[in-house]
């Protein structure tokens, strides 16, 4: 077994950070704990959906995919799978999938004007289509 320097376990100890975590995770498995305790209420509201009319009940189904993401980040973060914590922590879906899209810059563009003697005017050059034009048309 290596000889441990009393100074390097001291400071290791000792680290703020560590003692934050340590904190965090005592906090989460108490929630932990309430979410599964709501999971179970939920779980039972619905099987009685499903009992009385053969359908879940899809807002009760939309929160319980919310409850089994905080389950997966928060034994993810307990189980030193990651460092980052989970809600209210975590960023949302939504933050997520705005990292994809496309950026948007804003900028100004600067206008050039012609000079009046190299604009043509282009009628003379447009060739008349319709059959009314022709007749208005005194060069035809």
């Amino acid at each position: 077994m290596e000889n441990f320097n009393r100074e390097e376990v001291k400071e290791e100890v000792l680290k703020v950070g560590k003692w934050k975590r340590f904190f965090f995770m005592t906090v989460y498995a108490f929630a932990i704990q309430f979410a599964l305790n709501i999971a179970l209420v939920i779980a039972f509201i619905q099987f009685l959906f499903f009992l009385f009319t053969s359908k879940i009940n899809e807002a009760l189904f939309n929160f319980n995919k919310q409850i089994f993401l905080f389950f997966d980040d928060t034994l993810s973060f307990l189980l030193f799978q990651t460092e980052a914590m989970p809600f209210p922590f975590k960023k949302s879906l939504d933050e997520d999938s705005d990292k994809n899209a496309p950026e948007i810059v804003e900028g100004e563009a600067d206008v050039i004007q012609e000079d009046e003697s190299e604009v043509v005017n282009d009628s003379e050059d447009k060739p008349v289509d319709s059959e009314e034009e022709k007749e208005e048309d005194p060069k035809s």
